[in-house]
Formats: C-alpha cells, structure tokens, sequence
C-alpha cells in the first residue's frame, strides 16, 4: 500500500505532461505535409522516388505495386513543377484546376479522333431520340512532359480525374430545354511523355428529330442532329475533327429495323466565336412490313380501277366501281390507324395518302360519268343521231371492241326498238363508245396521276 502511494503523483506528473494543453485550442499532433506543395514535391526531395529511379533499369522488371509507386512519383513530381510555376497565382492543385496555357491565354485545342455510337432509342410520336457511345479525344497539356530517359516511361495513366485537368462539354440546346437526358464522362485519361493527353468521354445525348421527308412515309428519313460546345473555360477551347465517319459498335450497336447512316462530325463556326461541334444521324425503316401493308391495298384498288373498262356492260362496270369505292374506304382506314399518329408534328402528306385521295376523287367521277352514260342510254329517241356521231362511234367501238356492250337482253331490248322504228341501236352505240372514250381519258390521267406522285 505505501508502494502504490508512492508511485501516485509520479503517474499523475506524467499523464500531465502527455495531456495536450486545450486551453490553447486544438492541436495537430505531427502535421503530414502538404501535398501539393512545391518545396515538398520536387524532384530533390522525392527520397523515395530518386531511390527507385536511381536503381530502376527497365520497366518489365518491375512488379504491379512497384510500378503504381513509380506512376505516383511521376505525377507528384508534375504537379509539385506545375504548383512551383504558378505559386505566385495562388491557385492550389493548379495541374487540375485551372486549364492548360492559362498563363499564356493561348487555345487548347481538343481534337475528337473518333465517334462510335452504341445503342439508340427513337420515338417516333415524339420524334424523341437518345444516343448513347463514345468519343476518343485528345489535346496537348505542357504540365504533363516529362524526360523518357529519367522516368523509363512512355505513358501516365490517370487514376483519377481530380488529378487532371480536363474538358467539360455540354449540349447546345435552347434556353428552356430541359436536358435531363444528357450525360458524360470521362474514362481512361493517359498521358504520354511529349504531353499529349488520350481520352474517352462517354455520352448519352438526347435531341428532336427533323422529319420534312414524312411525305415519303414508310421510307421517310428521321435526321437528328447533335451539337456539343464546352461548359468551362469556352473563350481559350478551341475543336479539331479528324474527319472520320460515325462508327457502330459491333458488339451492342442494333438497328432495331432501321437503317442508321451518320454525317462527319465537322466544327461549327458560331458568330459568338464558342467551339462546336455538330453531327447528324440519319434514320430510315429498314423493315418491309409497313410498306407491304400500306402498298398491297393501294396497288390492288389501282389495278382492278384499271381493268373496270373491260368489264363490258356499263351497268356492270359501275356495280365494280361501287366495290372498288367501298376497297378504297376501308384503305382509308387502315391509313387513318397507321399514318394518323405521326400527323401531329409534321406538315407534310405522305405520297401514299396523297395517292389514295388521287385515286378515290377519280373513282367517283368515272363513277359519276359511268352512272350518267348509262342512264343516257336508257332513253328512248325516235330521231336518229348525227351522221358524224355515228360514224365516230362506229370507228370507236371498232378499235375499243373490248369496250362494247354485247348483253343478250339488251341486244333483244334494242331490237324490240327498232321494229318500231326508231334509233335506239345508233344511240346506244354512240354513248358506248362516248363512254369508252371517258374511261380511257380516266386511265390515262390515273396513270400520270401514279407517275406523277410517285
């Protein structure tokens, strides 16, 4: 007991003197070192690092970990030469904060090597796209050279993107555009000794689609077009394009039944002397399937109007063109289901419904005419016609013979009249051939009318 009362206050001095005195405040107990400092980041005061450049003699005998530790040194030392050159600014972590040539002021130049596009989405109510691939840029940083015969190394890969500086884009979109769809990101950031930074810039970009070819619905052609323009630092950012056509993915890139063709992303001179780059895609149905079901109704209303003329009997030919009217309506439908969705947003008409107006107004009026020349003959006349009328018709009825009504009541109808002595044979021939002749001029304008639209 008197032991342990005896050790008492020499643990009490002692846990005293450990104790910091809080009545200064707080204390940092062995502060690391700034990191980003220029006196503790030169190349002199790399302990380490000289030791591992001083015994290293090639790259391929170094272990993973080893090599990290080197890529480390490196970086260090370019960001501790880089904080040494603008430490009169004041600007911390200036190799990743600020862009390069800031002091100078002089362009950077990005230049986009190659564009692959990945994976798209289309909607055609909406005439809504979203892409989504990648951009292979470059551009040149100063702050990144390094001596090949000092380091052994060619290349620098980044391992974050807060180590260096890089370029933000954005999409140029109208002031009230809300662009929830649009993203980036940059992957795979190396450097080589001469500075020249690589880069990967992952997109997902959302724009309206032009559709002024609706008139050629289903073979219309969607053309939507990008434009991208940098966020930060727009006044010393300049774009370069390699001239190279938009790729496709191989390994996810699927046409979903149309056919994507992309213009050459090419620089956009803006008057507000702002960096664009622009680019288009263009989209076409690939699939048959909704031209077969437009065409097949339309083409076969067409031929059987055609072929009506050789049907003979007026009475007939007009029962035809009432089936065919009634063909032509129900097509109006479908085309009201398939084209009427897409109408909202676009002014022009598709050929194939123009068509089909075309080809229901002229069947009404051969309908019409047919009614009426018909009706012409059932009219009986004592007086015979004029001698020219007769003889035109004769002349008519002898080259379109296929024309000719050749019905056995009729025959025997037009008989019983000329017993009594009138002209009802001569009649009826002439409103024939008058009525052959309408339906041949009808053909005619039908056919123009196709050649025309189409």
């Amino acid at each position: 007991m008197l032991c342990m009362l005896l050790w008492l206050p020499l643990l009490l001095s002692t846990t005293n003197a450990i104790r910091p005195d809080l009545s200064k405040g707080p204390q940092v107990l062995n502060p690391p070192a700034a990191l980003f400092q220029a006196r503790a980041t030169s190349f002199d005061e790399l302990d380490p690092c000289q030791y591992m450049l001083q015994n290293l003699t090639s790259l391929e005998n170094l272990r993973a970990h080893e090599f990290a530790s080197l890529e480390q040194c490196l970086y260090y030392f370019l960001a501790g030469e880089s904080a040494k050159r603008m430490k009169r600014l004041g600007i911390p972590h200036p190799i990743a904060s600020v862009p390069p040539n800031y002091l100078s002021r002089q362009p950077v130049n990005i230049k986009f090597n190659q564009l692959t596009l990945q994976h798209f989405e289309l909607n055609e109510f909406l005439k809504d796209i979203s892409i989504h691939g990648y951009m292979e840029l470059s551009w040149m940083d100063d702050r990144l050279q390094w001596s090949r015969d000092t380091w052994k190394m060619e290349k620098l890969q980044i391992q974050s993107l807060n180590h260096v500086w890089i370029p933000v884009f954005t999409q140029q979109n109208y002031d009230t555009h809300l662009k929830n769809g649009d993203a980036f990101e940059m992957r795979r950031v190396e450097a080589t000794s001469s500075g020249n930074v690589t880069a990967v810039l992952a997109f997902s970009l959302r724009s309206f689609c032009d559709d002024s070819d609706f008139e050629n619905y289903p073979d219309d052609v969607y053309k939507c077009c990008f434009t991208l323009e940098p966020q930060s630092n727009p006044d010393i950012i300049e774009f370069d394009a390699s001239g190279l056509p938009i790729f496709t993915d191989p390994k996810y890139f699927r046409d979903y039944g149309w056919k994507v063709s992309g213009t050459v992303p090419q620089i956009l001179e803006d008057p507000a002397q702002v960096a664009q780059l622009g680019f288009c895609l263009n989209l076409q149905r690939a699939s048959s399937s909704v031209r077969i079901e437009l065409t097949v109704p339309l083409m076969v209303c067409a031929l059987l109007f055609l072929l009506t003329p050789f049907l003979g009997m007026i009475k007939v030919q007009i029962c035809a063109k009432f089936f065919i009217l009634a063909l032509q309506f129900l097509t109006f439908i479908l085309f009201s289901n398939r084209i009427s969705p897409h109408l909202g947003s676009a002014a022009a008409t598709p050929k194939l419904l123009r068509f089909l107006e075309f080809s229901v107004t002229l069947n009404g009026f051969s309908l019409a005419s047919s009614i009426f020349l018909w009706a012409c003959t059932r009219i009986r006349r004592d007086l015979p016609p004029w001698g020219q009328l007769v003889q035109l018709s004769s002349f008519v009825n002898r080259f379109l013979c296929v024309f000719q009504t050749h019905a056995a009541e009729e025959d025997e109808g037009i008989e019983k009249a000329s017993s009594v002595g009138n002209y009802q044979k001569d009649w009826t021939a002439a409103f024939i051939a008058v009525h052959a002749i309408t339906m041949t001029a009808f053909s005619i304008i039908f056919i123009f009318g196709y050649l025309f639209l189409f």
